[in-house]
This record gives structure tokens, C-alpha cells and sequence, in this order.
């Protein structure tokens, strides 16, 4: 008599942290002390503090939604994310003014079937260089799987 066990393989999620500078431009549908709603697109560069291959050396962009009410502060959006190689990954974020969470929606190449998520954190955001323009540094930490 054989006895046959099947043990679903289980992966487990590798961790990583990135810091995310970038520049963007924002349209403002009001814009007073007392109610702040805009969009707008970030176009910038990740490279990872932890050393892993994930959201490193990447080019960034990304779309977003924010309103400010008084000291109350809303935004989302996506961030679309391009390897030197050409693979992509897309996650969708939301948060407060200066910190929120993410998680991947889409990934190609290697990147396929990609899960997980994490938080970012918003650490500068240095006086604009240009009218109209802004300028922030992030860091973001998370956890993912490539679920075959």
C-alpha cells in the first residue's frame, strides 16, 4: 500500500524598502486656506535601501488625486513603475499628507502574478524649484510573492 502526500508548496514574501525622489506638477480645482483639491503627475526614480532587486534603479510615474480640508489631508492614486529591462510594475496607493499604504496591481516579466503591498512615507519635500512644480522624496517599504 502507498500512501501519497501533497504538501502545497508555500511561498513566502520577500521584504524590501526604496526611496522614491520625484518632481511633479499639480491642477487645482480649489485652492484656498480652507480647501485644497488637486491632481496631479509625479515622474521620478526608486532605488532600494535594503539591496533588493525590486522597485531598484526603476523610472517612476505617477497619477493622484488630493484633497485638503483645514489639517485634514486625502489622496490616491497609481504609480506605474519601468525596470531598465522594460518590465513593469503598477500599484495602486492612497493616504494622508505624508504617509499611506500601497498595493501592486499588475506586474510583467518577471514581475507577473505579483502580490503584496506595504506603506510609504513622506520624508522631504524641498521648496520648488519652479512655479507650479513640487518635489518629494518617499520612502516605501513592503513585502511581495510571484505567485507562479
Amino acid at each position: 500500500m502507498m500512501i501519497f502526500l501533497f504538501v502545497p508548496a508555500v511561498q513566502t514574501a520577500d521584504s524590501f524598502e526604496s526611496v522614491a525622489c520625484r518632481s511633479g506638477a499639480a491642477t487645482y480645482i480649489q485652492n484656498t486656506k480652507e480647501l485644497v483639491i488637486m491632481s496631479f503627475e509625479l515622474k521620478g526614480i526608486l532605488q532600494s535601501k535594503s539591496n533588493a532587486e525590486i522597485l531598484n534603479n526603476v523610472s517612476e510615474q505617477c497619477v493622484g488625486m488630493l484633497k485638503r480640508a483645514g489639517d485634514q489631508a486625502i489622496q490616491s492614486g497609481f504609480c506605474r513603475y519601468m525596470y531598465p529591462n522594460g518590465d513593469i510594475n503598477v500599484v495602486e496607493w492612497d493616504g494622508g499628507a505624508n504617509d499611506g499604504k500601497w498595493q501592486f496591481l499588475f506586474g510583467t516579466g518577471k514581475w507577473e502574478n505579483i502580490k503584496g503591498g506595504g506603506t510609504w512615507k513622506a520624508h522631504q519635500r524641498p521648496k520648488p524649484i519652479a512655479e507650479g512644480t513640487f518635489q518629494n522624496c518617499i520612502t516605501i517599504t513592503g513585502a511581495y510573492e510571484l505567485k507562479k
